[in-house]
């Protein structure tokens, strides 16, 4: 599978790594809530994941999914860097 180089109408695209197309359900959850969303890709230093959910640039989510074959959850912390009309991108916290 190719990455994606999203067309950015603003410049030169800012990612620190290629983010390749994922699909996948996500739970999220922080002080005050939990949720679902769909991760829509994902790369070794961030994800985005379409919510209809509002957050701040900032927050910090605790976020678990499943990789197609694998048989458990991914567990990760991350912080919302970019928010988007549909989803959020989200930088994650090693």
């Amino acid at each position: 599978m190719k990455p994606t180089t999203p067309h950015n109408p603003f410049g030169k695209d800012r990612r620190e790594a290629a983010r390749m197309p994922y699909q996948t359900s996500l739970r999220y959850a922080n002080r005050d809530e939990t949720g679902m969303g769909k991760v829509r890709d994902i790369s070794c230093v961030g994800l985005f994941f379409e919510t209809p959910r509002a957050f701040a640039v900032g927050d910090q989510l605790n976020m678990d999914f499943r990789f197609r074959h694998g048989q458990m959850n991914v567990a990760i912390t991350g912080k919302i860097a970019r928010i988007a009309p549909s989803g959020v991108g989200v930088k994650l916290i090693w």
